[in-house]
Order: C-alpha cells, then sequence, then structure tokens
C-alpha cells in the first residue's frame, strides 16, 4: 500500500517552506501563495492557514509518487516523511539519481542516512538554512517513532526554546514542538509589534515598519531576542538567542540581507525587519 505524509512530514516540510497568505511574485515573476503554490494563483488572491496547508498537501503528491514509486526496501513512515521532505526541496529527479536512493534500496539505512548531510548547498555554497533541514530530515529518517498512524519528532532545540520564551514572555500559546510554521511566525510579529508600541495583529504591514527602531552590535532586549530567535527559524543562526546583538548577531542578519538582496550592512533597519516578518 502506498504511503501518504503524516501530518508530523507535512509539518516538517512546513517549518522550511514558510508562509505567505496573500500572492506574491517569485524570483521568476511567478504568482506565488502559501506553502510555494502557484496552479490558479492570480495577483490579490489571499487564502487562510488551513488553505495553504490544504495546497500544500496537495502540491506534495509529486514527491509522494517518487518515494512510493522509486523505493523498493521496505521502509516505515518516518522514513517516507524525511524522503517526502527530501525530494520535495530537491526535486524527483534528483531523488532518482541520488546516491541515497541507491544505498536505500540496498538496505543500508545508516549509510542512506548519512547521505541528507551532503545536499546542503545552493549555487555551490553551503546554506544555514538546508543544513538545518538536512539534519532535521535526517533525524526524522532515522529516529522518528510511528504511533497512532502519525509520526513523532522532537523538532528542533533553539526553535522549542524560542517558543518557550514567546509563550512566558508574552502568552502566545504556542504548542513547543520545535517546528517554525505560520504560528510561530504570527506569535514572534505580535510580540514585536508591542515591543513597538502598534496593533498586534500579527501582519508585519506599513505601521510596523514605520515604527522599527534599528539594531546593531550593542543593542539588547527582546526586540534583539525576537531579532534573534526570527533569523534562526528562517535559517540564519546567529549563534545564540539571548537578546545581545553581537557579531554573530550581525553576520546572520548581513547573511540574510544578501539573500533578500537588501543592502548588506549588518544593521537590522526597519527594510530588513519587514523582510524577516514577511
Amino acid at each position: 500500500m502506498a504511503f501518504k505524509t503524516s501530518q508530523a512530514g507535512v509539518n516538517l516540510i512546513k517549518s522550511f517552506e514558510g508562509c505567505r497568505l496573500t500572492a506574491y511574485q517569485d524570483s521568476a515573476g511567478v504568482w506565488t501563495i502559501g506553502y510555494g503554490h502557484t496552479s490558479g494563483v492570480k495577483k490579490g488572491m489571499t487564502i487562510t492557514e488551513a488553505q495553504a496547508e490544504a495546497y500544500l498537501k496537495g502540491d506534495l503528491g509529486t514527491a509522494e509518487n517518487a518515494v512510493n514509486g522509486k523505493v523498493t526496501y521496505s521502509i516505515k513512515q518516518n522514513q517516507f516523511d524525511a524522503l517526502v521532505s527530501f525530494t520535495y526541496n530537491v526535486g524527483s529527479g534528483n531523488f532518482g539519481s541520488s546516491t541515497l536512493l541507491k544505498k536505500l534500496n540496498q538496505g543500508d539505512i545508516t549509510g542512506a542516512a548519512n547521505e541528507f548531510d551532503k545536499w546542503n548547498k545552493a549555487g555551490g555554497k553551503v546554506l544555514e538554512g538546508l543544513v538545518r533541514r538536512r539534519a532535521a530530515e535526517k533525524a526524522m529518517f532515522l529516529n522518528g517513532t510511528t504511533t497512532g498512524g502519525g509520526t513523532t519528532t522532537s523538532g528542533d532545540s533553539t526553535i522549542r526554546a524560542f517558543q518557550t520564551w514567546l509563550n512566558s514572555n508574552y502568552g502566545s500559546g504556542l504548542s513547543v514542538d520545535g517546528v517554525y510554521g505560520n504560528n510561530t511566525k504570527v506569535a514572534a510579529t505580535k510580540a514585536y509589534q508591542r515591543v513597538l508600541g502598534v496593533t498586534a495583529d500579527g501582519i508585519f504591514g506599513t505601521n510596523s515598519k514605520n515604527a522599527v527602531k534599528t539594531l546593531n552590535v550593542g543593542s539588547t532586549g527582546n526586540a534583539v531576542h525576537l531579532l534573534q530567535g526570527m533569523l534562526y527559524c528562517r535559517g540564519f543562526n546567529p549563534n545564540g538567542v539571548d537578546g545581545t546583538y553581537g557579531g554573530g548577531t550581525k553576520t546572520a542578519v548581513l547573511n540574510f540581507q544578501k539573500s533578500k538582496g537588501l543592502g548588506s550592512d549588518g544593521i537590522a533597519g526597519p527594510a530588513t525587519m519587514y523582510a524577516l516578518y514577511n
């Protein structure tokens, strides 16, 4: 019987894809919404989080078919989920020709798991976000356990700590699962809006951008803690989420700015914050 991605697998993918509930044009000018959905998307289109997840589950079909069709070794649900996340990210063709698949079909589970780590580059450069994604997929592949038809995983410890901090300091009511999804993003946005003294609606728009107070090396406080947490969640490790803007945070900001085509100065001003929370 063919597998379908479990909710834990969907949550893993969501944590790395990021979600936009209003249609936007990607780098190629294609109208996109939700977790990278493009079919039938038009300018001005808006959706709910539930619709975004439904689109994602539909879009996973190609990756699911590839894993179900190409894996000949008997695998478990957690391994299928990890492989779908991997395939959805790198493409069915790359998965089909990968050493990971070859080793898995030979029954070399450890060897297959170690192949995840090698897929951490884009444009020839190692990306922190891909390093984290491959580590999460590898952990699910090796350590996930199937209970009640779903896969459970411990998630990312730094994200869990950030979620706990948001709950303790801002009553965010988040599930502390170590997975960065839209709920965590909205909670962090609302918390930062409270710091800025604007309406905490979870939507980082013009009013929020205009209220931003620039952060730089030496800055401290909750605004910095939120900056660091969001940078980490977006795949740019500040080497500590402690509320103090040091060299690690500056480097993470620089890398984030470069990824967004912003002026790269390592200073978290309005444009950087707007990009971070959207």
